[in-house]
């Protein structure tokens, strides 16, 4: 009788279509563990290059189905089904990296199961609904508190995520802060300061509407990087202004030079942690931030940043008149990032999830 030293681990992502700072963490969890597999309910090969070759894929049934491959509402309702078809009796560790079903999956009494959580379910839990949809949302709230007593262990991504996951869940999570690469992000010494930016999936819940109404009111030019199904949209608002520009998905290289050159980044949404913040501030520049969620426990309002406490156009068109009246210190910007790098949380995320499994593991037999 002895035990395994080292683990067979497989890693599930919600899905494998897009690219946003919750991928870009997904690929410091296979850089942590490289020789994992990969489990997705659905994958789009050509949407994802950045995953690496070596990486194998395994996708749910819904793959195979068009009208799923989409994160659409009507995909959500049959994720959890499709996913507990997955076998993962071959493995020691699972980690589910989630913000929507990764907590439903099935795993041996064998198998630990780690739940890295991004946040629980944000259409379930932080959108108000009409009185008459209320009542179907309150049974899928209990379906998925069901759903979240699977997981063996909760590892959260900030407070804010913790307390989301108690509050849901009644569940307690550790917190492990992801990480940005310092030795990437990094300062320029004459930055042109000549533009605000944005840095976000284009949908509903990120709130660009309010930076590209505010920047126009304020006469700002604002660089809008990435792309989503809320872009015809915002191009209306923005109404062909010369002041807003729709950058696109870039390159690591290019992202980096518009952090470096900008006056400051723009989050108008409610973060569960905010990973473009942290790069941001890792390349000298300050942030400008709704003050709830995981985003301010990253920013110091007045030090690296300024906070706005409402959600909307008259909130963080003030906070944009007042900007120019601080002087940010780039090197201060650029200590909070080193708070959060991205060598300490892999060194951290390994020995966590190591040590969790030491304890977790049973004594197996060997020929």
């Amino acid at each position: 009788m002895k035990k395994i030293l080292s683990p067979r681990i497989a890693i599930y992502y919600d899905w494998l279509n897009q690219w946003g700072g919750a991928e870009r963490l997904l690929l410091d969890l296979l850089s942590i563990f490289p020789k994992a597999k990969l489990y997705t309910s659905v994958h789009n090969p050509s949407a994802t290059k950045w995953i690496p070759e070596n990486i194998p894929v395994t996708a749910s049934f819904l793959n195979k189905i068009p009208l799923f491959k989409k994160n659409s509402i009507i995909s959500a309702l049959f994720q959890p089904i499709a996913i507990e078809q997955f076998r993962f009796n071959q493995f020691d560790i699972v980690i589910s990296l989630t913000s929507m079903h990764g907590q439903c999956l099935l795993t041996s009494p064998q198998t630990l199961h780690i739940c890295y959580c991004l946040t629980p379910n944000r259409y379930l839990y932080q959108k108000n609904y009409s009185f008459l949809i209320k009542p179907l949302i309150t049974f899928y709230q209990k379906i998925d508190y069901c759903y979240a007593q699977r997981p063996d262990i909760y590892l959260a991504i900030s407070k804010t995520v913790r307390h989301r996951i108690q509050k849901n869940y009644h569940r307690y999570a550790q917190i492990i802060n992801p990480g940005v690469d310092i030795s990437i992000f990094k300062p320029v010494p004459n930055p042109t300061n000549d533009y605000f930016l944005t840095v976000s999936r284009l949908v509903p819940h990120k709130n660009v509407d309010l930076a590209i109404l505010s920047c126009l009111q304020t006469k700002n030019r604002l660089k809008i990087v990435n792309t989503g199904p809320e872009l015809p949209h915002l191009k209306k608002i923005a109404n062909d202004s010369p002041l807003i520009e729709f950058v696109g998905t870039v390159s690591q290289a290019n992202l980096v030079k518009l952090y470096q050159n900008c006056q400051a980044l723009i989050c108008p949404q409610r973060e569960d942690f905010g990973l473009a913040a942290l790069e941001s501030l890792a390349c000298g520049r300050p942030v400008i931030a709704f003050k709830e969620g995981g985003i301010g426990e990253i920013v110091i309002d007045n030090k690296n940043g300024l906070l706005f406490s409402e959600q909307s156009v008259t909130a963080l068109t003030q906070t944009l008149k007042i900007f120019p009246k601080n002087k940010f210190i780039s090197q201060h910007c650029r200590e909070r990032a080193i708070h959060f790098s991205k060598n300490k949380f892999m060194l951290s995320f390994k020995r966590i999830v190591l040590n969790v499994w030491k304890k977790y593991q049973l004594p197996t037999t060997t020929s």
